[in-house]
């Protein structure tokens, strides 16, 4: 085996390291500065680009702010723990992308909308379009939350330097060049960023690869341990990765985000026509697909790393999810600035995610609470607003991620919320657009229904974890090689947790990649059950281009410049 355990210094940054991780956050601000001098004070340049950004830019943006920091540690470390049935998850996406292409962004296209949510108004009324806007605020807050924990996490465990240090030095870099830049300095800056994560990550895993004796090793250890894992086809529900859950349920969970989030959306309405914004949207499905297989490739040399002392058990690290940032220092701790060049694209993935969340909020809060009650507010005040905004809510996530650090994995946290409150997302905007009978109270009545009901069941998942539910997919960790180390603790551990999982309630083990199914559901039968006995709306008396037929779905939008026909949409169209 090889040696893994190192002196505390040399598991710690050099300068080169340090040279290289903050030259990445410098190239971000000065990207923020740049964009902001050259920039017009118009709300439209600041919140939209424009409308003017080109196809490149935008799905590698896209790709960034979807991977995020969470993927680069919470999927090493989950393939690690738990094996190999993760790399479905790139079938998901990629059925997902004509499903998000063709239907939900055809709509926003069409109707010329700036925030997603306005849709929600043309089609039901503004109370449907506030809760919507609402919950995705918070959803925010928390999503934000945890992927600046997940970095700081690395930082820690390279550095020794606090979290929350880490924490405040994240959140004031992409703060200050988002609420700066605006959207143009956040898309650029995720262009950047997206090949730091390739580069890191593609010359962490070939090194490690070749120090462990090559890819034969690496499938070898894996299955000897059962790890790789492709055709788990149970039906049960509570078993966390099988091939139905991560296909069907990943397929609704990866739809929610690119088709309803306003995030991703107010990138795709800022491309002039819908076609290069179905184009991007399939270049990003190339980029985001590449970073997951490439996640899940790292969780393989990491175990096979580690395949008889893990570092879990024998208390080298806290918690899972810092097995990565352990790899890469054992692997090119001595290659000066390789290891900052790691931690560096764990930061740009979050930087990208983070900046998306705070550009998006600050247009959801400008359009969706300030402009309706003031609606002659100059433009240089509205960006200012904005600006304002996103200062604001990257403070409050400070605080936030004193609720998040917690957790039992990032990768389960993440998507585990995340795909609790896209489920009610998704709901309501699939309610509206397939359901021509569905009227605002049974939109309003199945959005919050579904939103609480999995909002309690992603929350008490979360909770009986904390207290040591584990779930049947764990494999064995071996500690036999450990230097003074129980080799034994490891089953004793996992032993322990199978005991607690059968005194907890049942619906608490359904696995989080159905949630956003679930939540979807709820709204959908709730709402139109719910319309029905409240009074239909009569299809007749709305405008056909609300609905999602073949005829309209399914064709090009005319440029993001004209003004639709609907005199409704003039109204709230963003100046």
């Amino acid at each position: 085996m090889e040696e893994t355990s190192k002196s505390h210094n040399e598991l710690l940054f050099g300068w080169a390291d340090y040279l290289l991780f903050t030259s990445t956050l410098l190239m971000s601000l000065l990207i923020g500065v740049y964009h902001a001098w050259r920039g017009s004070n118009s709300t439209s340049e600041y919140l939209m680009g424009g409308k003017s950004m080109g196809i490149f830019p935008i799905a590698m943006s896209l790709a960034a702010s979807s991977i995020s920091g969470t993927t680069l540690l919470g999927t090493p470390a989950d393939v690690y723990l738990t094996g190999t049935m993760y790399l479905w998850m790139p079938l998901a996406m990629f059925l997902c992308t004509p499903a998000t292409g063709y239907l939900y962004l055809s709509m926003f296209h069409r109707l010329q909308v700036v925030s997603a949510n306005q849709y929600l108004e043309l089609r039901f009324n503004h109370i449907v379009r506030r809760i919507a806007s609402f919950l995705y605020i918070v959803k925010q807050l928390f999503y934000m939350a945890i992927i600046v924990y997940a970095p700081s996490l690395a930082l820690k465990q390279v550095t020794g330097i606090n979290v929350y240090i880490s924490v405040g030095v994240l959140l004031s870099v992409c703060t200050f060049y988002t609420a700066l830049g605006g959207l143009k300095a956040v898309v650029w800056t995720d262009t950047l960023q997206i090949f730091v994560m390739y580069g890191s990550f593609i010359t962490v895993l070939v090194k490690g690869s070749m120090d462990i004796g090559g890819l034969d090793t690496v499938w070898q250890r894996n299955f000897n341990s059962s790890r790789t894992e492709f055709l788990n086809i149970d039906f049960d529900p509570t078993t966390r990765h099988t091939i139905w859950s991560l296909v069907i349920g990943g397929f609704f969970y990866w739809t929610s985000f690119y088709g309803t989030d306003q995030s991703i959306v107010q990138r795709f309405l800022a491309m002039p026509t819908l076609p290069r914004a179905q184009i991007s949207m399939w270049c990003n499905l190339v980029a985001a697909a590449g970073i997951v297989g490439l996640a899940c490739f790292g969780g393989m040399i990491v175990y096979a790393k580690y395949f008889d002392c893990d570092p879990l058990t024998s208390k080298v690290i806290e918690k899972a999810d810092q097995i990565m940032p352990l790899f890469v220092m054992d692997t090119v701790g001595s290659l000066p600035g390789l290891p900052g060049l790691f931690v560096a694209g764990v930061f740009s993935g979050a930087l990208s995610s983070l900046s998306s969340g705070l550009n998006s909020v600050a247009l959801i809060v400008l359009e969706d609470f300030i402009r309706p009650f003031f609606p002659l507010i100059e433009d240089q005040t509205a960006t200012k607003i904005t600006k304002g905004v996103a200062i604001l809510f990257g403070c409050i996530n400070f605080g936030m991620v004193l609720l998040v650090s917690q957790v039992q994995t990032i990768l389960d946290a993440t998507l585990s919320f995340n795909g609790a409150v896209n489920g009610a997302t998704i709901g309501v905007f699939s309610l509206g657009m397939f359901v021509p009978q569905a009227n605002s109270i049974g939109a309003g009545f199945g959005l919050l229904a579904s939103f609480a009901t999995m909002m309690w069941l992603g929350i008490g998942s979360q909770i009986a974890k904390s207290r040591g539910l584990s779930h049947n997919q764990l494999k064995l960790l071996r500690t036999d090689r450990c230097p003074l180390f129980n080799s034994t603790a490891s089953a004793a551990i996992s032993n322990g947790s199978m005991n607690e999982a059968d005194s907890v309630f049942v619906l608490w083990k359904i696995s989080y990649l159905w949630y956003t199914m679930i939540g979807m559901l709820i709204v959908l039968i709730l709402g139109t059950i719910i319309s029905f006995l409240s009074g239909p709306q009569n299809p007749q008396k709305l405008d056909p281009k609300l609905l999602c037929k073949f005829s309209n779905c399914f064709r090009s939008s005319k440029k993001a410049g004209e003004s639709p026909s609907d005199p409704k949409t003039d109204d709230i169209e963003l100046e």
